[in-house]
């Protein structure tokens, strides 16, 4: 009669793994900010949506633009620059 919408079993694994993960990154985030050269972690924290379209890419096989690849190469040479100083 009715249809339920949505996954069929609750993804509660990902869920936990994901929260775990979040709680992680801020810690580890805090403790580089205490003890690192702050601009060095703003600017490397500042690329976490280089991640998600990475993730994009290998999980949902989206196709990454030419926009997209130059903002990457741009933000990977901008790292290896701020490695060297």
């Amino acid at each position: 009669m009715f249809r339920r919408l949505g996954a069929e079993k609750p993804a509660y694994g990902i869920s936990a793994a994901a929260g775990v993960l979040d709680s992680v990154a801020n810690l580890l985030f805090l403790l580089a900010a205490r003890s690192g050269d702050l601009a060095v972690v703003a600017v490397i924290t500042a690329l976490y949506p280089a991640g998600t379209v990475l993730l994009a890419r290998s999980v949902l096989s989206e196709r990454i633009y030419r926009g997209q690849l130059i903002g990457l190469g741009t933000a990977a040479v901008a790292v290896s620059l701020l490695a060297l100083t």
